[in-house]
């Protein structure tokens, strides 16, 4: 078995959500498409993004948890705050959903957002430049509800990836649907999305029918042990209390034959963590 080795790319900050909502089946999954000139073109996936600017200058606009808190969940020294509202901003971006609430602790719904503009017509100023994500809340009086977002997991890419412009070091995180919100995507960065429980979207994966990265399966492994919505958000809010470490696989060939491990699988290096 040979450990593949290349130069490696800085790796990006970024944060993705996987969002849920209740069926008949179990709780079910939004999957996205992405569009083929993004990273991971034409891959399905869980909406998200690189951190900026604009999530450093709304940390006095979420709600729910502190700086220090953020901090501590993520086991960072500062700047915890700025993943989760980069994880609401690109959800809001690439799929019309707002974890905001108002001044009397109610989600947002679709046409009620107030003072003249619908969701909708919020992420397309947003996207047309017209407004900025903190201006956003200062001009509706809402807050982001960052505490309905749970961290359930780290993944960096492997160093050694091959042919490769951009390396990301993401952070998961997992949130509800809020009731009276529907997704939409934007067509920009995304070009599809369904609802699945995991265990479907596992098998379109297998079956080929659905592209996906690793990290994403491996997520998608972990929710199809639910078999209920409660049970998953209890998972999800308690997760960060076991402690959540950098999962970065590596990529080793064996047998002619490219794979990805991670720590805990037999052939995992003990100096590759």
């Amino acid at each position: 078995m040979t450990e593949l080795h290349t130069a490696s790319v800085p790796a990006r900050l970024s944060s993705t959500v996987i969002l849920v909502r209740d069926s008949d089946d179990g709780p079910e999954v939004l999957m996205v498409q992405r569009h083929e000139r993004t990273a991971f073109g034409g891959a399905y996936a869980f909406p998200g993004g690189v951190l900026s600017a604009v999530d450093r200058e709304s940390r006095s606009l979420l709600s729910g948890l502190t700086s220090d808190e953020a901090n501590r969940r993520l086991g960072l020294k500062q700047g915890g705050l700025d993943f989760y509202s980069a994880a609401a901003r690109e959800l809001f971006e690439e799929t019309g959903v707002l974890l905001a609430q108002d001044d009397q602790g109610r989600w947002v719904s679709v046409d009620d957002v107030g003072h003249g503009d619908s969701l909708e017509q919020l992420r397309l100023r947003l996207s047309g430049g017209d407004l900025s994500w903190p201006e956003l809340f200062s001009e509706t009086s809402l807050v982001l509800a960052v505490d309905e977002l749970h961290y359930v997991a780290y993944w960096e890419a492997p160093l050694q990836l091959r042919l490769i412009r951009e390396r990301f070091s993401t952070r998961f995180f997992l949130a509800v649907l809020p009731d009276g919100q529907q997704t939409r995507v934007d067509e920009q960065e995304l070009v599809d999305s369904c609802w699945l429980t995991p265990a479907q979207t596992l098998d379109k994966a297998h079956a080929g029918e659905m592209s996906m990265i690793f990290p994403t399966v491996k997520s998608l492994e972990q929710l199809a042990k639910f078999s209920t919505l409660d049970a998953l958000q209890t998972w999800a809010r308690d997760r960060w209390r076991e402690g959540i470490s950098m999962v970065r696989p590596i990529m080793v060939e064996k047998s002619g034959k490219t794979r990805f491990l991670i720590p805990g699988d037999a052939d995992y290096p003990a100096n590759s963590t």
